[in-house]
């Protein structure tokens, strides 16, 4: 049977669609039903969030890279958001109420390319406000992270507003080339208006 999402809920991945959201249509290419994922609700860091025993160097580049991860999105610089996610990256994605869609390879280039593309003549110029970020976990090379944050609008730099508050979990790893992401889901806390 042949797997069947929403276009509200594509429409809705990373609040960027330009599309109708009228009707049912098939997976886009290099997409997969992410049937286990869903948005994180409970915060427990696996150690105190008062200690001290971390990288504080560390921290401070992982939160430059969530940063990073919203100034490239939202000026439309897929090549640089890109090299923020390891070659292997899982990226999932869903909304209130509709299943989880997970992305990877180039599939998962191409899918967010695009999107893009098609939103920077939109006319609407979000912004990702990343804030409260939480280590729920750090080794040398590894991290777990809960961000949350507020997108907001402007529609053909005359009408703002708040689009909905963001809920993020992202696995990172450290290598060479510094902090990348490897897991990423990302699930507003209400359904994305297409305006």
């Amino acid at each position: 049977m042949k797997q069947v999402v929403s276009l509200a809920l594509i429409g809705q991945l990373l609040a960027v669609s330009t599309l109708s959201v009228l009707a049912d249509t098939a997976l886009p290419e290099g997409a997969s039903i992410a049937k286990d994922a869903k948005a994180l609700r409970a915060y427990a860091p696996a150690s105190g969030p008062g200690q001290t025993d971390f990288n504080a160097a560390d921290r401070l580049a992982i939160a430059n890279l969530l940063y990073a991860y919203a100034f490239a999105y939202d000026n439309y610089e897929a090549d640089t958001w890109f090299t923020l996610f390891t070659p292997d990256v899982v990226f999932v994605a869903g909304v209130p109420g509709e299943g989880a869609v997970s992305f990877t390879g180039e599939g998962f280039r191409t899918f967010w390319r695009k999107r893009m593309k098609e939103f920077s003549s939109s006319g609407n110029q979000r912004r990702h406000l990343m804030t409260n970020i939480l280590f729920l976990d750090q080794t040398a090379d590894t991290a777990h992270v809960s961000v949350t944050g507020l997108l907001t609008n402007a529609k053909d730099g005359e009408t703002f507003s708040a689009v909905s508050s963001l809920n993020y979990e992202g696995w990172l790893v450290k290598g060479t080339d510094g902090w990348k992401i490897q897991r990423w889901h990302d699930f507003p806390d209400a359904p994305i208006s297409e305006n």
